[in-house]
């Protein structure tokens, strides 16, 4: 496995543009997002793990995340929270991966 097959983990590094649409899709359907005490009423679309679908634009403060027991987290092995106020999988991920990457030095 590859770094970026452990960044990509809804692989969309090797998608068409109709399977990317397909998956987000699905995202979108199993989505747990509404359910969570952070959520705000109203803001669309949710599905803030998959890559492209942004940050919220109403969430000001983050409250409990109910990230980890949603079934899209589970079934893409995610491995952040609070997708919708920090950034999708993949950014966090990058984010992470830079960081431990750049090694030591001084």
């Amino acid at each position: 496995m590859g770094k970026y097959d452990r960044i990509d983990k809804f692989g969309i590094e090797k998608m068409e543009k109709a399977e990317y649409q397909k998956r987000q899709d699905y995202v979108l359907k199993k989505c747990k997002c509404p359910a969570c005490p952070t959520y705000v009423a109203g803001d669309s679309p949710t599905g803030y793990c998959y890559p492209l679908i942004g940050t919220s634009k109403k969430i000001q403060w983050e409250k409990d995340c109910v990230c980890q027991t949603c079934a899209i987290y589970k079934e893409y092995e995610l491995t952040h929270t609070f997708y919708c106020t920090r950034c999708s999988q993949v950014c966090q991920a990058l984010k992470v991966e830079g960081i431990s990457d750049q090694g030591g030095g001084g």
